[in-house]
């Protein structure tokens, strides 16, 4: 599916795969209702812990949406 990136340097590869993820999700989320901002789901995503005052279903919810790019959403 991304095979285009597959000539990058792989740290280039991995950053541009995790801001995408990043996007997507919070994209995706924010369209349903998600009040977390594109910088708090990245937060979420990458070290695993909630965001002070933000509801636990907005966590949650990112973790169902989450975009895998080296994986089909069909999987």
């Amino acid at each position: 599916m991304f095979d285009f990136l597959q000539d990058l340097d792989n740290d280039i590869r991995d950053a541009l795969l995790a801001q995408l993820r990043n996007l997507w999700t919070h994209t995706s989320t924010a369209i349903e209702g998600n009040a977390l901002s594109l910088e708090e789901t990245a937060f979420v995503l990458e070290e695993g812990l909630t965001i002070s005052g933000k509801p636990l279903k907005d966590h949650t919810d990112l973790n169902g949406s989450a975009l895998n790019p080296g994986q089909s959403r069909s999987s």
